[in-house]
């Protein structure tokens, strides 16, 4: 193994085969309930603004299976989430406002910034090499794509972004949490603002079997003793106010962390306002909206 595939995720095997753009998946059954999209134009509209190629499910890491009208309608709701919240706070994005989507995966979200909005400055970083090349070669010129690395570093100017947003990556992150959670403020201008998603205690509190989580950590439990992983953990509080379940076999999501709300008012709050917690604003997930002081 390289360096780079130390700090990094190769994950360049075999071409790419895409899918069509989305109009042409509109007639398959979905699970996300479409009244709870929160843009301002009608859903048939919003399709007709993204002629782009969809990424094959293999791309967009067997996210939604084969629903793939599904997969693209919850990247349009966490965009019209992320405006509505913004917007709840006096936060508009102004014609040019640079606009990072960190762990971008192959555009779930970015494509709609790109597609349903005007005339922002787009940028992508994400950890996987085939992620970012998806969104390179098959979205617009127009979008500033990179691959990022586990370090706590960005390639990118203090005080440039207005917004910088993140689904479930501080999920993800260990030891480097903090250091990320800085180079995050380095780079959003002052008045700048960040919307994380986050597993927190109310997440811990809300654990059922149907969850993708669930199941992971239940599949961990032989392989962590020492955690003493089982069903009924979650009917008792969190064991601490940052607990860490790390299984370091895996390439991705090897590590799962959940934080208290008081753990991220007390300790993230010393670098950032916390303007918000949506308690399951991202499915289950919780989500943090933090703006630079």
């Amino acid at each position: 193994m390289s360096w780079a595939q130390e700090i990094s995720l190769d994950g360049r095997p075999g071409p790419f085969e895409n899918l069509l753009p989305v109009s042409n998946y509109t007639a398959q059954p979905v699970w996300v309930p479409i009244d709870d999209i929160p843009v301002d134009r009608p859903i048939p509209e919003c399709v007709k603004r993204d002629s782009y190629p969809l990424p094959a499910t293999v791309d967009r890491e067997g996210y939604h299976d084969d629903r793939h009208y599904e997969h693209w309608l919850s990247g349009l709701r966490d965009y019209g989430k992320i405006l509505t919240r913004l917007a709840q706070h006096d936060v508009a994005l102004a014609p040019g406002a640079p606009v990072l989507d960190f762990g971008c995966a192959s555009g779930r979200v970015l494509r709609h910034f790109l597609c349903q909005s005007e005339g922002l400055d787009l940028w992508g970083a994400d950890i996987n090499y085939r992620n970012v090349e998806f969104t390179r070669r098959f979205l617009a010129p127009s979008l500033k794509v990179f691959q990022s690395t586990v370090l706590p570093s960005l390639p990118l100017e203090d005080n440039s972004f207005a917004l910088v947003y993140a689904f479930s990556v501080f999920t993800h992150i260990d030891e480097s949490e903090l250091a990320w959670l800085l180079e995050l403020r380095r780079i959003l201008r002052p008045g700048g603002v960040a919307y994380l998603t986050l597993h927190t205690d109310h997440t811990w509190k809300i654990m059922h079997p149907n969850l993708p989580i669930y199941a992971s950590l239940m599949s961990l439990a032989g392989q962590l003793p020492e955690l003493n992983i089982h069903p009924e953990m979650f009917k008792q509080p969190m064991p601490a106010e940052r607990y860490v379940v790390a299984a370091k076999t895996g390439m991705v999501y090897n590590v799962n962390i959940f934080q208290t709300t008081e753990y991220i008012r007390s300790t993230w709050g010393r670098f950032f306002e916390i303007l918000d917690i949506y308690r399951e604003g991202s499915d289950y997930q919780d989500v943090v909206l933090l703006r630079k002081r």
